[in-house]
C-alpha cells in the first residue's frame, strides 16, 4: 500500500517551521517508526506536491533534506526510496545529521544550491510550453523599448571615435574621471553625500555584492560569513551569497522597506554585514522614508562592525529620494552604496559605480584588483557621455511616469475585483500580490497562463521554500494596456483558484 501523507501526522512537527522541513520530517518520522521501510518507493514530486498543495520546489526541497541525511536515495527515471541505511529506531524517534529530534529543536543545515533561479526558470519554461502565447510578466526585467538607445548609439559612436590604442591597454580599478564626475553630480541631487573619491566602478551591483562578501571574510578572519538580508528579497544574490558559503539571516519588510527592530534582531543573530534596498525594492516595492532612513541608523550605530550594502537598483527612474545612510555621518564609515544602470539605462552595459568612505572603498578596490581587474574604460566613456546628455533627464522623466501608470493601471483591476489581496502599488517595475487566505500560488500561476499571462510565484524571493500565498508580477515590462490586462487576469486566476479549491492541507 503506498504510503500518503495525512493532515494529522503534521500535528506530530513544530508548526513554526518552514513547510519543507515539516514534510521532510513528518517521512522521517514514517521512516522513524517503521512505516516507511528501507527500499520503499515515495510518491512522485509533482504527486506530493498536488496532494499537499505545495509547490514541487517545497516537495523537492524536503527530499534534498532526506537525501542529505541518507534517509532517501533518488534514482533517475525511477524515483525516490527509502534508503537501505534508513532503518526503524526505538520509541519512534529519528535523529537525522541536522535535526535532534523530529519534536525537538531543529539544527537545519543550509539550503546550499541556486534553487531560486532554478525554480522560476523552470516554472516560466513550463507554463509557457504549455501556453506559448502568453505575454512574461515572470522576470524582474525592463521594458527594452524604455531604454535610451538613441542616446547609447551616439555615445558609444562618440567613444569610438575618440579613443585611442593607449585607451585599450590594461588599466587599474579607478574609475574614469569623467565618469565621477558625472556620477558623484547626480548621486548629490539624491542625497547621497559622495565625493569623486568615494567612488569605485565594477561590473554590476552583484560583483560589489561577492566583494563584500571577500572583504567581510576577511575582516572577520572567519571562512563563514552571516549576512542580513531583506525577506522577500532578491532571489539571485541569495543563490549567489548561499552558494558561496554565507548563512543568510532574514530581516522583515513593510512598505518602507526593512523594519529596524527585524534589521536589531538579525544583527544580534550574528549578521556581519546587511543588505538594504533603499527605494524601489525588489519585490515588494518599497521605499524608505527619511523617518525610516533614521530608524535604520539608530540600530546601525550601535554595531559599528556590521558592514551595510544599500542597493539603489531602480535608481534614475525612482519617484522617491530618501537619501543614503550614507549621508548619516554616525554610520558612514560602515556604508558600501552601490547604483547601477541596469534598468534606466541598459543591462548590458554591465557597469555599476558604488560610494564608500576611505577605508571600506581602498578594501572594496583590492578585491576588485584580484577579481576582474578593471571595467571596461569603453563602457565607462559610453556612461558617462549619457550621463552628461541634457537628452538624458527629460527622457528619465518620462519613462517613470510610464512605469507608474503601468503598475496603477495593474494595481487597479486586481485590486478592484479582489481587494482582500491588498496588493500595494510602491515604487519600481513589480507588484507583489498577497494571495487570500486559502489559495495556493500553484494554480493561480497556472490558471494566468491559460488566460495569457505569466507570473513568478512568490516562493524563491524568500530564504527558505514553502511560501505559496504570494505571487509577483513585472507590471513595467509590458505596455499600459497591456499591464491593465495582466492585472485583470491575474485577478480573475485569484477568484478562479478560489471557487475551485474545496478544503486546502497547508504543511
Amino acid at each position: 500500500m503506498p504510503f500518503n501523507l495525512q493532515k494529522e501526522d503534521f500535528s506530530k512537527v513544530n508548526e513554526g517551521l518552514p513547510r519543507y522541513e515539516q514534510i521532510a520530517l513528518t517521512i522521517a518520522q514514517a521512516i522513524s517508526e517503521g512505516r516507511l521501510q528501507p527500499g520503499e518507493r515515495l510518491p512522485t514530486v509533482r504527486q506530493l506536491a498536488t496532494d499537499l498543495n505545495v509547490s514541487m520546489t517545497t516537495v523537492s526541497a524536503a527530499f534534498n533534506w532526506l537525501g542529505k541525511n541518507e534517509l532517501v536515495r533518488g534514482e533517475v527515471g525511477r524515483g525516490s526510496f527509502v534508503s537501505e541505511k534508513a532503518a526503524p529506531v526505538e520509541q519512534g524517534k529519528v535523529e537525522p545529521k541536522s535535526v535532534r529530534s523530529v519534536s525537538g529543536s531543529s539544527l537545519r543545515q543550509p539550503i546550499t544550491a541556486p534553487w531560486r533561479r532554478r525554480a522560476l526558470a523552470a516554472s516560466a519554461i513550463r507554463l509557457k510550453a504549455a501556453h506559448p502565447n502568453t505575454i512574461d510578466c515572470s522576470t524582474g526585467r525592463p521594458d527594452p523599448g524604455l531604454l535610451p538607445m538613441s542616446l547609447l548609439a551616439r555615445h558609444w559612436q562618440n567613444t569610438f571615435n575618440g579613443v585611442t590604442a593607449v585607451d585599450l591597454q590594461y588599466a587599474s580599478a579607478d574609475p574614469l574621471e569623467a565618469l565621477s564626475v558625472q556620477v558623484a553630480k547626480r548621486l548629490t541631487a539624491d542625497g547621497v553625500a559622495a565625493r569623486t573619491n568615494d567612488l569605485i566602478v565594477g561590473s554590476s551591483a552583484q560583483q560589489f555584492m561577492m566583494l563584500l562578501l571577500d572583504v567581510v571574510a576577511s575582516l572577520s578572519g572567519r571562512s563563514s560569513v552571516a549576512i542580513a538580508v531583506e525577506q522577500p528579497g532578491y532571489p539571485t544574490v541569495f543563490d549567489a551569497w548561499e552558494r558561496a558559503g554565507a548563512k543568510l539571516i532574514g530581516v522583515a519588510v513593510d512598505q518602507h522597506g526593512a523594519i529596524p527592530d527585524a534589521l536589531g534582531s538579525a544583527i544580534t543573530a550574528g549578521a556581519q554585514a546587511v543588505l538594504l534596498t533603499p527605494r524601489a525594492h525588489n519585490p515588494t516595492g518599497a521605499s524608505w522614508t527619511r523617518e525610516r532612513l533614521t530608524q535604520l541608523a539608530d540600530v546601525l550605530v550601535e554595531h559599528p562592525q556590521v558592514i551595510v550594502i544599500e542597493d539603489d537598483q531602480f535608481a534614475g527612474l525612482a519617484s522617491g529620494r530618501p537619501g543614503s545612510l550614507l549621508s548619516d555621518p554616525r554610520v558612514e564609515e560602515q556604508i558600501l552604496y552601490i547604483r547601477s544602470f541596469s534598468k534606466s539605462i541598459g543591462p548590458d552595459l554591465r557597469v555599476a559605480v558604488a560610494a564608500a568612505r576611505p577605508r571600506l572603498r581602498t578594501l572594496i578596490q583590492e578585491s576588485k584588483s584580484w577579481a576582474d581587474g578593471w571595467t571596461s574604460r569603453l563602457l565607462q566613456r559610453v556612461l558617462a557621455g549619457v550621463l552628461a546628455d541634457d537628452e538624458l533627464d527629460p527622457w528619465l522623466d518620462g519613462v517613470r511616469n510610464v512605469y507608474r501608470m503601468r503598475r496603477e493601471s495593474a494595481a487597479t483591476a486586481i485590486n478592484d475585483l479582489v481587494p482582500s489581496a491588498g496588493t500595494l502599488c510602491g515604487d519600481g517595475l513589480n507588484l507583489w500580490v498577497h494571495l487570500p487566505l486559502g489559495i495556493d500560488c500553484l494554480e493561480v500561476l497556472e490558471k494566468a497562463a491559460a488566460g495569457g499571462i505569466l507570473i513568478a510565484s512568490g516562493e524563491p524571493f524568500f530564504l527558505r521554500p514553502g511560501r505559496s500565498d504570494v505571487v509577483r508580477l513585472n507590471a513595467g515590462s509590458i505596455p499600459t494596456e497591456k499591464a491593465l490586462k495582466a492585472g485583470h487576469t491575474l485577478a480573475e486566476a485569484i477568484l478562479q483558484t478560489g471557487n475551485s479549491v474545496p478544503a486546502l492541507i497547508h504543511v
